[in-house]
Formats: C-alpha cells, sequence, structure tokens
C-alpha cells in the first residue's frame, strides 16, 4: 500500500520552495486524493475541496469554507500547519486558517478524512479574535451544475421531514426567503440509477441558491438563511463549529474504482472535429469607452481599428458634473473608430428628471447609437417608469431602448420573476457579466464559463425572440449591487478592486476566447468587453500603468486579448467546437471550403490537441510564454509567426499547447 506523509509551514512556502522536486512541488500546490471510490483534490492556496468525482462524473464540485464581510466579500484564507496522511483507498489532512483583512480577525482549524466507503468528512472549529460585522462565516458545498440541473434530490429538514424534489433546469431567481433549497440539515442527488450522494451539515442552518445568477457554474449550499438579517457583528471569542459530512448510497457494489490521476504527469488531451455545422450568426462586438481621461493616440486608433468593432460602449451618468465631457469624447473616438454607440444612459435619481441639456447636446452632435440601455441612479434593474423616461430622453431617434441590468443577471432574474420589469415593454433584453463575484483563483474563473450559456437559455425562457445584449463583460465586478456599506477606500500601492493584473496575461486571453466562444454559440445578438485601453482595457495606454509594482505593463504594450478579437475580423458565422470547464474551442467560418479555429488552453499544464479536418493546408499561429514579450511591444510579430503543420494520411493533426496558450489555426 502506498502511504504518504507530510507536515508543512505556511502553505504559500511549500509551494513554492526550490528545495522540492517538480513531483513534491505538485504536491504542495494541489494534493490528489481518494476516498474508496471518489477521487478529489486539495488546495492549499484556497483551502477548496475540489472535484469529488466518481468515475468520470463530478459528484461534489467544491467544499470550503468563508468568511464574507457586510459588503459579501470573500476575506482570503491563508493556511499554515498542514499536515497529511494519503493511502491508497483513503486520506486524513488537517490545517490552521487565518483571515484577516481591516476589521476582520478570524481563525479556524480543520480537518478532513476520506474513508475506504467513500464517506468524506471536513470539519470546522473557528474563534472571532475581533469584534467585526459579517454576512456569513462557514461552510459553503457546491453541486455541478452539468450532473445536477433538472436531476431528482430530496431535502432532509431540520426537523428531520423530507420532500423529495429536483435541481432546478432554468435558473431558479434569487428571491430571499424562496429558495426551493431550504432549512436543511442535509441534501442528497441521484448521481446514477439507485446511486445517492447525501451531504449533511452541521453546526447551522443551511439553504442552496442556484449561483448561475452570478456565472458560477454550481448550485450553493450555504449557512446562515438570507431571511436572516446581516450584516450581524460577531463579537472576538466566539466560536464557530461545522461540520460537513458526503456519503454514497445506493448501488455501489461493483462499481470500478475511478481512474486516480495523481501518478498521472502526461498531458491532458483533447480530440477535436472541426465542425461545419450549426453556423450561428457572430455576435455584434464593442469594447467600452476607458475608463480614464486620456483620449486615444493615433497608434492606438490604428490599432483599434484593426479588430472587428460595432460599438463603443459610453456610460453618461446625467446626475454627474462631468457627464458632458464624457458624452463628447465618446462621440468624438466612435467617430474615430468608424463605428456606432452603445450608450448606457443612466438617468438621475427619482424627481430629477430633466432631459433638456441632454436633448440639446444630442441633437447638436449627432452619432451613430445603436442602442440605448436604460438605467437609473439607485437602481439595479430597469423599471417600466425608467425605460419609459429613457425612451423620452431620446425621442424623434429611431433608437432601440433595453431594458435590464448592470449589475448581474441574477438581479434581473428577480425582478422579472416578482413581475417588475418591463420585458414585454423592451426592445432588448441586457445584463454584464463578470467571473469574480464569490471567487478569484483561476480554477474558479475557468468553471464560470460553462455557465454564462445558462444566463443565455434563462434569459431566452422569459425574453421570447427579443434581442439579448451582454454588457459589459469584465473579470472584475464593477458594481456591488448586495453591499450594506460604503466600499472602503483603496489603500495606498493596492490595485482598484475593478482591476485584475490577469487582463494583460495568456490567461486573461484564455478566458475571454471562451467567454466569446460560449456567448456567440449560445446565440446572443451582441457583447461588449472590457474598455480600449488602460488596465482594464485590450492593451496599455501611452503613459503605462499608474502602479507599475502591481499591474507591470509597459506603455503601448498590447495585451494578449487584443489577439483574440483580432482573430475574429472578417467572421460572420461561428461553429462551436469542443467547448467545456477545462478548455475553450471556437471553430469560426467564413466560407464552406475555408475556416479558422480559435484554440486556448484553460489549464496551467501542457494540452495536447488531436484535430480531426479535411483540410490539407493547416497554418497556424501561437501565443504562448515563448513570444510573449515580444507581442506584447509589437503585436504585428504574432501574424508573422505562421507555422504551417504537416498533414497526415489518416487526417489527424497533434500540437500541444503550453500553458494558456491561444492559438489561431487557418485552415484551406
Amino acid at each position: 500500500m502506498n502511504h504518504k506523509t507530510r507536515q508543512s509551514g505556511e502553505s504559500g512556502r511549500a509551494a513554492t520552495d526550490p528545495a522540492l522536486s517538480g513531483r513534491e512541488q505538485a504536491v504542495a500546490e494541489r494534493l490528489h486524493l481518494r476516498a474508496g471510490p471518489l477521487t478529489m483534490f486539495f488546495e492549499p492556496g484556497t483551502a477548496f475541496l475540489r472535484h469529488l468525482c466518481l468515475e468520470e462524473r463530478e459528484v461534489i464540485r467544491g467544499i470550503y469554507g468563508a468568511i464574507r464581510d457586510r459588503n459579501w466579500g470573500t476575506v482570503a484564507p491563508r493556511l499554515s500547519d498542514l499536515s497529511y496522511q494519503i493511502s491508497d483507498d483513503s486520506f486524513q489532512l488537517s490545517f490552521n486558517a487565518e483571515c484577516r483583512q481591516g476589521e476582520i480577525h478570524f481563525r479556524w482549524h480543520s480537518r478532513i478524512t476520506g474513508a475506504e466507503d467513500g464517506t468524506v468528512t471536513f470539519s470546522f472549529e473557528g474563534e472571532a479574535l475581533a469584534d467585526f460585522l459579517r454576512n456569513r462565516i462557514g461552510f459553503c458545498v457546491l453541486h455541478p451544475i452539468r450532473e445536477c440541473a433538472g436531476v431528482r434530490a430530496r431535502q432532509t429538514r431540520t426537523d428531520g421531514s423530507s420532500e423529495e424534489c429536483r435541481f432546478p433546469d432554468t435558473i431558479e431567481p434569487q428571491i430571499f426567503g424562496r429558495s426551493s433549497f431550504h432549512d436543511l440539515r442535509a441534501v442528497a442527488h441521484e448521481v446514477a440509477p439507485g446511486l445517492w450522494a447525501e451531504v449533511e451539515f452541521e453546526g447551522d442552518v443551511f439553504e442552496m441558491e442556484d449561483q448561475r445568477n452570478w456565472t458560477d457554474a454550481s448550485f450553493k449550499t450555504y449557512c446562515t438563511p438570507l431571511a436572516l438579517p446581516f450584516p450581524v457583528e460577531i463579537m472576538a471569542g466566539t466560536p464557530v463549529h461545522q461540520r460537513i459530512t458526503l456519503r454514497l448510497t445506493g448501488a455501489l457494489a461493483g462499481r470500478p474504482k475511478s481512474r486516480m490521476e495523481v501518478t498521472e504527469m502526461t498531458p491532458p488531451e483533447l480530440t477535436l472535429t472541426v465542425p461545419t455545422v450549426p453556423l450561428i450568426p457572430m455576435p455584434r462586438l464593442g469594447l467600452g469607452l476607458a475608463s480614464h481621461s486620456e483620449p486615444l493616440t493615433d497608434g492606438e486608433l490604428a490599432r483599434l481599428r484593426s479588430l472587428p468593432l460595432a460599438h463603443l460602449r459610453v456610460d453618461v451618468r446625467l446626475a454627474a458634473a462631468d457627464w458632458l465631457g464624457v458624452w463628447e469624447r465618446a462621440v468624438r473616438e466612435a467617430t474615430q473608430l468608424g463605428v456606432s454607440l452603445e450608450l448606457a444612459l443612466h438617468l438621475p435619481r427619482i424627481g430629477e428628471e430633466d432631459f433638456s441639456e441632454f436633448r440639446r447636446r444630442f441633437r447638436a452632435k449627432p452619432a451613430p447609437v445603436a442602442r440605448v440601455l436604460a438605467l437609473r441612479e439607485g437602481e439595479v434593474v430597469t423599471t417600466p417608469q425608467t425605460l419609459t423616461l429613457a425612451r423620452q430622453a431620446v425621442a424623434g431617434w429611431d433608437i432601440p431602448v433595453g431594458g435590464g441590468s448592470d449589475a448581474n443577471f441574477c438581479e434581473l432574474n428577480r425582478e422579472q420573476a416578482l413581475g417588475r420589469f418591463p420585458v414585454a415593454e423592451a426592445d432588448f433584453i441586457f445584463w454584464s457579466i463578470n467571473p469574480q463575484v464569490h471567487a478569484t483563483d483561476t480554477w474558479s474563473l475557468v468553471e464560470t464559463l460553462e455557465a454564462q450559456t445558462a444566463t443565455v437559455n434563462s434569459a431566452r425562457v422569459f425574453a421570447g425572440h427579443k434581442p439579448l445584449v451582454v454588457s459589459p463583460v469584465t473579470l472584475k465586478q464593477r458594481v456591488n449591487p448586495v453591499a450594506t456599506g460604503s466600499e472602503p477606500a483603496v489603500p495606498p500601492g493596492e490595485l482598484p478592486r475593478q482591476v485584475d493584473p490577469r487582463q494583460r496575461t495568456l490567461f486573461g486571453a484564455a478566458w475571454t476566447l471562451g467567454s466569446l466562444a460560449v456567448l456567440a454559440t449560445a446565440g446572443v445578438d451582441s457583447v461588449t468587453f472590457y474598455e480600449t485601453t488602460g488596465w482594464r482595457g485590450v492593451m496599455e495606454n501611452q503613459t503605462g500603468s499608474p502602479l507599475p509594482q502591481k499591474f507591470p505593463s509597459l506603455a503601448d504594450e498590447v495585451f494578449p486579448v487584443f489577439h483574440v478579437f483580432a482573430s475574429v475580423a472578417g467572421i460572420d458565422l461561428v461553429a462551436p467546437a469542443a467547448i467545456d470547464s477545462r478548455r475553450a474551442t471556437l471553430a469560426l467560418l467564413s466560407a464552406p471550403d475555408c475556416g479558422r479555429l480559435l484554440l486556448a488552453n484553460l489549464t496551467s499544464e501542457p494540452l495536447e490537441i488531436r484535430l480531426a479536418s479535411r483540410s490539407s493546408d493547416i497554418r497556424m499561429r501561437v501565443l504562448d510564454e515563448t513570444n510573449l514579450l515580444a507581442v506584447r511591444r509589437q503585436p504585428a510579430f504574432f501574424l508573422a509567426q505562421t507555422q504551417n503543420l504537416p498533414s497526415t494520411t489518416s487526417g489527424w493533426v497533434k500540437l500541444t499547447l503550453t500553458a494558456h496558450a491561444f492559438a489561431c489555426l487557418d485552415l484551406r
């Protein structure tokens, strides 16, 4: 029997210790575990127990402890004293964790065990070390949407009663006090005919929410119920004790053991066949006006003109003193780029509806406006009155006016379920997307891609045939619609909360391709991504990063994501290839006899791709760590990297993409 025992100090040091072998470093970063028929891994950097799988089927996506502040921000844990014993069919590990941020100071100890019969337990023994306001402290359990949406389930209440039910298929609206899974002591779902997985909760009252509302690809069971008041002050010395137990029941006998990947060091392989149908219209693509005030330079304009942009989004807040300057700058830059405007019109609060100046300026400098997103200060979703007033503001021009949310699909989904959203009156429906409402680690960001499709499918249910607009897609959350207090000031030397350093990385490009792929193949009409320049854009501006130690971009640097958009120029039709939570591909066809295949490796490991294609001539360009620096400085260098892939008599072509690499293949 194989057996491993180890104890480490802080997990961050263990994961990067140069004295460790490559094998030991991989274990330090991710512990691969087995509990009888179940495989999973523990991630010391996040304290997540992830991807609990039976054979190839994911049973539980994740179990973790969360400390949420008064504005629902998650305070990241710092682990220490990690120790474990791992054998072929069981394991036990323990660690200490500390969460400290602002007024928050909380510490806990956890022990996780996995038994040969598939039982997994995760304990949480914590104590507040200061007085602070919190919205949540304790466990979250994630059920995967692909395996669970629509399947049979069973709820056990805190009084011992039980209810047979199903996980929701379309996204369940998030309405406080109305969760279909509530007052939980346990929840079970059918993994396979006659085989069930039950999760039991101890230490608090739990309920479930459909996290697809925020593009998290899971159903999350959490404590404490949202119907109870929040935030709540927790006093120093207050203990918190919880435990999660996962059990498999039913027809488990005779099933083969799951394939254990801990000993597999070979790259994962993806087999692709270039599709030809169905053909879906490519959404109209746009970028947002840069949030800094610097105008576009001639060089930036030239680069942006090479992208397939249909519009430039501008947020005009009529209650702001500088709205006119923002509007005039947007008109100027849209004209220079030769695109129309997507006008997000933020009306003043109720009682301040005077549009005379806006209408005068709008008439004086007419600009092609593709659509108006009707919004109002103090509202997270368009109301019937706001939609009417927005139409009045642009009356006389034939411009579609739509309703939706500038926050998340969650807010739109809730208000339409309550009958407060004017679906019938809106010319189109819109919402925004970001992957970091609940988690910030790279793995969690990748998982959100499959949930973006769910928002489109659920919107289509209540929107009918109305156009669907996603605007904008950003890596970080721009607004917090559920904050219970003012946002704390950004500490000196730290990035604003809307900025993610991954904007300028290969991963940022890979995730963007995934987002474009799922939204395009889901059938949205228009998508706005990011901004033009700056640390929330597709390239840096002429002055460079204002905070180079945190966001180390150079003046005029082009980010890898730029090349994702450049590669879809001239493409009108899309045929989906393979998209999943670990990889993203998008087949783009411009004519029956030629096409373009875009590939991105969303993993941090090499990815081998086996491609079946009838094309005799395949030309490929790859953007990875070997040419990243040169491409950032000279974007035309990427175009010069073309290589011919050798054809084979069998019709199969093999290629390998390194971590987060992006590839563009022209098929002839």
